[in-house]
């Protein structure tokens, strides 16, 4: 019985071009008009790659087409949901790139993560210069990476160790550190973000940014929101 949340129904795997001929009879009952993907074959190496709504006409339409004599063998995978059937004929076509096949293919709504992984390598070069140079660079960069992010964990990074921190409230002083991942943890709770920690710590809501203070290069406490200025 078939699953609700599988892809493929059936399939035949590595059969001759002879049983087209043949058998077509049987094979007809086999596949009939079903949809899936096919895949042609010379020998063990992969030729053509397509989709159909009616295997069974495309393959033989093959035995006479441009592809004649360039294939001795194919597969077929009968699927049961049609939604994804052209992406999925895309995915294989841009990994394998069949030699009979004249066009890769695209994904509809898949955005391209080459850019993003091109500003990321420009960042982290920037982060380990900074850390090599060290001083006035790796505190401008320090605060540059504060001022540009956004959200949670918005101070993910910007030290390789953690850094004390201390807020005022009701007279006293009240400890937390500033940890490698962005966290705030106080009383041996992590919090994601300043203001939620500085809420914590006063029992209501808190500006964090302005709560937090740390120890400056010349030693001196200052606000966490001083990480922000350029």
């Amino acid at each position: 019985m078939a699953r609700h949340n599988q892809l493929l129904h059936q399939h035949l795997e590595g059969i001759s071009w002879r049983v087209l001929e043949q058998y077509p009879d049987i094979i007809r009952r086999l596949i009939r008009t079903k949809s899936g993907v096919y895949a042609l074959y010379r020998g063990r190496k992969l030729y053509y790659v397509g989709l159909a709504d009616n295997l069974m006409g495309r393959i033989k339409g093959h035995l006479k087409d441009r592809h004649r004599g360039l294939w001795d063998r194919f597969s077929v995978y009968l699927t049961l949901d049609h939604g994804h059937m052209k992406e999925l004929e895309s995915l294989i076509l841009r990994v394998v790139r069949p030699k009979g096949n004249k066009v890769t293919g695209g994904f509809t709504g898949s955005a391209s993560q080459r850019s993003a992984l091109n500003r990321m390598m420009r960042e982290a070069d920037a982060d380990r210069r900074a850390a090599i140079l060290g001083g006035h660079i790796a505190e401008r960069r320090r605060r540059v990476k504060v001022a540009r992010a956004k959200g949670p964990r918005a101070l993910a990074g910007i030290s390789d160790k953690s850094i004390r921190l201390k807020g005022k409230h009701g007279g006293r002083w009240l400890w937390g550190t500033l940890l490698r991942d962005g966290s705030i943890r106080y009383k041996r709770t992590k919090y994601p973000s300043p203001s939620a920690a500085a809420g914590a710590a006063v029992k209501g809501p808190c500006n964090g940014w302005t709560f937090w203070h740390l120890r400056d290069d010349a030693g001196r406490w200052v606000p966490l929101k001083s990480l922000r200025k350029r």
